[in-house]
């Protein structure tokens, strides 16, 4: 052995308690030969988890690795994941670098620990763990707006499919030795440490009900203050202002928007100089006076002339030609309300992907064909960490 991860076994076997977060299951990483004759790895399920304890000295000598599910029975977690990989090799070294050390700095202002893990060559995981278990759902909202467009999030579902009673979600490797690359995982950084690692395991996957009133309000806090955090004296004043302006288009009541002020300001106490009454006095004073957010973008007709353009448009490889045809509409109609604003044309890919009924993901490629027929031309990109849409123009021959 020429490395290892873990300066100890202790320390090892807190962080395998922490990960499994009392799942029955977890996984194997194990190398075959493929089809192809070459030399491939995969993961298998094993239920006997008292195999972490009888192996937890190969695990720490790299003889054996594993992996934890980032989503339990009961479609709950208290830890997720980034996943910033070069799958290709395509990438400079320290590409991901910069993102990934982003991501780990947002979360770990949020959340009770944060790993940020060199993984192979150009790939870095950001983990972060809550107290708490809390709904898948709630942990995913509040990794998304840190991951760039293709970069993966675990847990990737908000909830088991329940049609299937052996699904499991899926994991992420614990740090150690990789089996196939023989590389070992490296710490980069780590900020906090949660001691109580022990949760109770779940009991049978419950039906799925409406969230109550604190999931609520969780996922409403982490959609309003995404990507906002406080690093020094002097921007306290901003950033509240930036809360209101989200906070505004979701919700009129001010004893929500109390709460929300309360908990982002406790979050960030060290760098606010102000008293917590006078920011909670200044916040309410702006929620009051802020118009409700135009969330909408109105639906516009095509010209006839567009119209045309739509229909004689080129087929695009990996695209449905009908979502291709909605989101070319959605631009135009874009473009349009620009126009009648006097202001400069925006589209977030979060209104696409909600438009068109696919995933971020998803939405990344139907912008791309736009891109592609000769529809649109970023002039400005934006991200869902600013809160920023991007800004596009329109080639001339579709503004007949």
């Amino acid at each position: 052995m020429t490395h290892s991860t873990w300066d100890n076994v202790v320390e090892m076997r807190r962080c395998i308690t922490l990960m499994r977060m009392g799942n029955p299951y977890f996984a194997w990483q194990y190398t075959f030969v493929n089809i192809k004759g070459e030399k491939d790895q995969g993961y298998r399920p094993c239920h006997r988890v008292a195999e972490l304890d009888n192996y937890e000295q190969a695990i720490f000598d790299g003889k054996r690795a594993c992996g934890f599910y980032t989503i339990r029975p009961d479609n709950f977690t208290r830890w997720g994941a980034i996943d910033f990989d070069d799958h290709d090799g395509s990438k400079p070294r320290d590409y991901w670098r910069l993102p990934a050390q982003g991501a780990f700095d947002s979360l770990a202002s949020q959340l009770a620990e944060a790993w940020l893990i060199a993984t192979t060559r150009g790939g870095f995981h950001v983990i972060g763990f809550d107290l708490e278990l809390r709904p898948a759902a709630v942990i995913r909202e509040m990794l998304r707006p840190f991951a760039p467009e293709g970069v993966e999030v675990f847990p990737k579902q908000d909830q088991l499919d329940a049609t299937k009673p052996n699904a499991k979600g899926n994991l992420l490797r614990f740090p150690g030795r990789h089996q196939l690359k023989g590389s070992w995982s490296k710490f980069l950084d780590r900020r906090g440490r949660i001691e109580n690692v022990e949760v109770p395991a779940p009991e049978h996957p419950p039906v799925f009900s409406v969230p109550d009133e604190q999931m609520r309000f969780l996922a409403l806090y982490h959609n309003v203050t995404r990507g906002l955090t406080l690093t020094g004296s002097g921007q306290r004043y901003r950033t509240m202002q930036r809360i209101v302006g989200r906070l505004k288009g979701r919700t009129l009541d001010e004893d929500v928007a109390a709460l929300i002020h309360d908990r982002f300001y406790n979050a960030n106490r060290q760098h606010i100089g102000t008293s917590i009454v006078e920011s909670r006095r200044q916040f309410m004073v702006w929620f009051r006076n802020a118009k409700p957010c135009v969330v909408t973008l109105p639906d516009y007709e095509p010209t006839d002339h567009q119209q045309r353009m739509i229909l004689e448009m080129r087929e695009v490889p990996g695209v449905r030609r009908d979502r291709l045809e909605t989101a070319v509409r959605l631009f135009l109609s874009a473009y349009r309300h620009a126009q009648s604003q006097n202001r400069e044309c925006f589209m977030s890919l979060r209104t696409l992907a909600d438009r068109l009924q696919v995933s971020i993901a998803a939405a990344s490629k139907y912008r791309n064909a736009c891109y592609r027929i000769g529809l649109i031309e970023m002039v400005k990109l934006g991200s869902q960490a600013s809160g920023l849409a991007s800004t596009y123009a329109f080639r001339k021959e579709w503004l007949k």
